[in-house]
């Protein structure tokens, strides 16, 4: 397995990450690995989700994990929509650099909800592993209290610049948009995968019953006994999603 250096251009804005490339490539399915919304900056020892992308690729997968506009490395002020663009971006990088055969995407709560939502409009992905996402934002408080997290995302750096959101209205109206209880029926007739923990504090459990009962064939509702919210933490939600992603790949050769 190589690391190579992940690196483009969405709207000008520059996003970085890394690609992990399996030894044996040969059009290697894809996953890309799509954080969740920061809601406090990183502990200088959490290796975040660098260990699951490691796991992915020993296994034979091509592994994208890279940070969304506003977070990390990248450039930019956080808008949910922009998030949705950056992920159309790594999509177009992957297919020009790799040509990989087929694309999944695991997502982590906001993620998860990006996952889902750009999963209903670009065929190119194939599975959706969606883990800790909200069926809508409002669980989150985001509509509420936007004066609250616009000041938190300003103080953790995930927006840098003093007049951003130019508009807090049309800001907000991107959560609406982008709320996968909207779209998530729109992902079949590609597998979909919910993780949620028994014990989520941040997105109640009655989330997941609301995505899974939209969703249409094939899909499948995972509960972690006795998981919280940050399940890329927790070792049976990763065994499970890899288990399930590895099933998928045995299925695209199948088709092949």
């Amino acid at each position: 397995m190589r690391e190579d250096k992940l690196e483009l251009k969405v709207e000008g804005i520059k996003i970085r990450g890394r690609v992990f490339v399996p030894e044996f490539i040969d059009h290697s399915p894809a996953v890309v690995i799509l954080h969740g919304i920061p809601r406090a900056k990183p502990a200088g020892n959490d290796p975040g989700y660098l260990p699951i992308a490691r796991e992915l690729a020993e296994a034979g997968f091509l592994t994208a994990l890279f940070n969304f506009r506003g977070a990390g490395e990248s450039e930019g002020n956080f808008h949910i929509y922009g998030w949705s663009k950056d992920l159309e971006g790594v999509i177009n990088w992957l297919g020009e650099k790799f040509s990989p055969n087929g694309i999944a995407l695991w997502g982590f709560s906001g993620g998860g909800a990006i996952a889902i939502y750009n999963s209903a409009k670009d065929m190119r992905i194939s599975a959706v592993v969606s883990a800790s996402s909200p069926a809508h934002f409002s669980a989150l408080g985001v509509e509420q209290e936007a004066d609250l997290w616009i000041k938190n995302f300003r103080e953790i750096g995930l927006i840098r610049e003093p007049d951003f959101p130019y508009s807090i209205s049309d800001w907000l109206k991107e959560f609406e948009e982008i709320a996968p209880i909207r779209w998530i029926s729109s992902v079949s007739p590609r597998p979909v995968l919910i993780l949620h923990g028994e014990k989520d504090e941040l997105v109640p459990a009655e989330h997941a019953l609301m995505l899974f009962e939209k969703a249409r064939t094939p899909k499948e509702l995972f509960w972690v006994k006795n998981g919280v919210h940050r399940l890329r933490l927790d070792r049976s939600a990763i065994l499970k999603a890899k288990e399930w992603l590895l099933s998928w790949r045995e299925g695209l050769k199948k088709d092949d």
